[in-house]
């Protein structure tokens, strides 16, 4: 539903808001510098005028600092070190000149990379000081011993301001990959159970396919029987997908959508896959040890998608073939093996999707996984998953 993904309206309006509210700090602080500007007018001075310009030209900037920072951290630099090299701020007390820097350089560092940040600070910072010390300097009497340490005080604000917005820019950079690295997760584990699910299904029916083309002239019944076998094959798969596509599409305002969701196949269901695989000459010796039905259901169905795997690769490459499957807790955890006599011949290419995908679920529990070739011939696929803090 389209509407359901609007965002809130507060969240809306923060655009407006950021620019009220640079709005108001411009004008705030364009009453303060102006006010600085002309505080120290000589008497018989006519060049109020120019400073009540200059001294707005100061803040108005920053009505934009959102959207144009880089800029703007230029014009407030520029007019700043201007009033305070002609003496018209007070270098002793440049506190306007020093929240107008504040201000400027906080989006700086939120928003630019690192080279450009750490250019903005040392340069803004650095030409304030430099007209901070003109200033003094052409006093008839400077007082070096009072304006060093006042300087060198003035300019942690806006140092620790920098460093701030650099704290929330690695914030959000990370909060970002963070929500990247979900939805990569995501896509990784719907991929990795579409294979499991398919894949195993696909193998069957090419098998069974392929019976049925080459003895569909002499021998009828075989043909029949492989059909059979196919069609069921295909529903199971039918079943496989829509389960897992109602997952998908399962929305938390509808609860009565998600409760009706089949479960996903866990360690109960490994005669099925046995079965499965026979129709498609693959005789399996299915041995399950005792205490598999109160394992949690993620590990049942890492079970289940590990020993369906397993028995993929063997009807795809070892067909016909003796297999057995062994899956049995030991101590605190879980063994699973399955292994065959089939002869594979060499085809020099790397691993399929299969193998990564059953190390990656062993991966996820912290389990131990190991796969290849038996000495003559024969292949076995080996993994521990551990069962720490679960009943005995």
């Amino acid at each position: 539903m389209t509407h359901a993904l609007r965002p809130p309206l507060l969240l809306r309006m923060r655009p407006v808001f950021q620019v009220l509210t640079d709005v108001a700090i411009a004008a705030f602080l364009g009453v303060a510098s102006v006010s600085a500007t002309i505080a120290r007018i000589p008497p018989n001075d006519e060049g109020e005028p120019l400073r009540i310009i200059v001294g707005s030209l100061m803040a108005l900037p920053l009505a934009v600092r959102s959207r144009r920072p880089v800029p703007v951290l230029a014009a407030v630099t520029g007019t700043s070190m201007l009033t305070v090299a002609l003496g018209w701020v007070h270098p002793h007390a440049a506190l306007v000149p020093d929240l107008l820097l504040v201000f400027a350089l906080y989006p700086v560092a939120v928003t630019a990379e690192t080279r450009r940040a750490v250019a903005a600070l040392v340069l803004s910072a650095s030409g304030i000081s430099a007209a901070v010390l003109f200033a003094v300097a052409q006093e008839q009497q400077p007082d070096w011993g009072r304006s060093l340490p006042m300087l060198a005080t003035q300019m942690v604000i806006p140092i620790a301001v920098w460093v701030m917005g650099r704290a929330v820019r690695a914030r959000r950079e990370y909060e970002a990959r963070a929500v990247q690295q979900v939805l990569i997760d995501e896509r990784l584990r719907i991929a990795r159970d579409l294979h499991d699910g398919v894949a195993h299904s696909l193998s069957l029916i090419t098998v069974q396919a392929s019976v049925a083309l080459h003895v569909a002239d002499e021998r009828p019944e075989e043909t029949r029987s492989a059909l059979t076998v196919i069609e069921a094959t295909s529903r199971e798969a039918a079943r496989e997908l829509r389960r897992m596509l109602g997952l998908l599409r399962a929305v938390d305002e509808d609860p009565q959508t998600a409760a009706q969701l089949q479960p996903a196949p866990t360690a109960d269901r490994l005669a099925e896959l046995a079965d499965h695989a026979a129709t498609a000459g693959v005789q399996v010796d299915l041995r399950i040890g005792e205490g598999l039905d109160t394992v949690p259901a993620t590990i049942g169905l890492a079970i289940y998608r590990i020993v369906q795997e397993s028995l993929t690769n063997v009807i795809k490459h070892a067909a016909p073939a003796r297999c057995v499957v062994r899956v049995e807790r030991t101590g605190d955890a879980l063994e699973i093996e399955v292994t065959d006599d089939g002869r594979r011949a060499p085809t020099g290419h790397p691993p399929g999707h299969g193998l990564i995908g059953m190390r990656e679920r062993v991966a996820v529990y912290g389990g131990e996984f190991t796969a290849g070739p038996l000495p003559g011939h024969g292949f076995r696929v080996h993994a521990m998953l551990p069962l720490e803090g679960m009943p005995a």
